[in-house]
């Protein structure tokens, strides 16, 4: 890419190094040390490609990182799991109340958008946006405030991350669903409630629907 060559595997683990730190000095995409998501994204790059003997420009960086943060917006770089767009048709004709709650920037509206699915959610809190973040339980009191009618014992959340999604929807009151991939194992899962382990969307309407 613009005439870098780098090794998948020593930019992948350079990355996942990188990311931690940025989350540590900078959480929430540096929305509370002074940095838009743009140019915290742009520095995260900058990190992970600065690792290595070879010796980039200002230019190549600054193109790399542009480019990464236009596509990461479109549908190119993201993949609807599949029955994800079924379920939430049965749901919204059920007249169920759908919402986002992401721990993401403000590109959070085009990614649903381009997915096709941005139509399906009555609210979207992505957490740049908001100033707070999962695991924090303001983030789901922001949420309830989207939609009054419903209460914290009333609401579900599903995702993905025992700490930041399933842990955090319970330590706020609410229902948890954790979405696992099949052959996924980890240490954590000892403190998820196996009746709330599911493994694909069918598994989540039949939840939603007649539990």
């Amino acid at each position: 890419m613009y005439g870098v060559q780098r090794d998948p595997d020593q930019v992948s683990r350079s990355f996942s190094r990188h990311w931690k730190l940025m989350n540590l000095n900078h959480p929430n995409y540096g929305r509370n040390t002074g940095l838009s998501s743009h140019e915290w994204w742009k520095e995260l790059v900058r990190r992970t490609f600065v690792t290595g003997s070879v010796e980039l420009t200002r230019n190549q960086l600054d193109s790399i990182s542009d480019h990464l943060y236009n596509l990461y917006k479109s549908n190119v770089c993201w993949k609807v799991e599949p029955g994800a767009e079924t379920l939430l048709k049965h749901l919204k004709q059920k007249q169920i109340v759908l919402g986002v709650i992401s721990n993401f920037d403000e590109r959070l509206d085009s990614v649903l958008k381009s997915n096709g699915l941005k139509s399906y959610f009555d609210f979207v809190l992505a957490s740049y946006l908001v100033e707070t973040a999962k695991p924090s339980k303001k983030i789901f009191d922001l949420a309830l405030q989207q939609i009054s009618c419903v209460t914290a014992s009333q609401a579900l959340h599903i995702g993905d991350n025992v700490k930041l999604d399933y842990l955090a929807a319970k330590k706020s009151g609410w229902n948890a669903l954790l979405f696992k991939r099949l052959h996924v194992e980890d240490e954590s899962l000892k403190l998820v409630d196996p009746n709330d382990i599911v493994f694909d969307t069918k598994q989540i309407e039949e939840f939603v629907l007649y539990s």
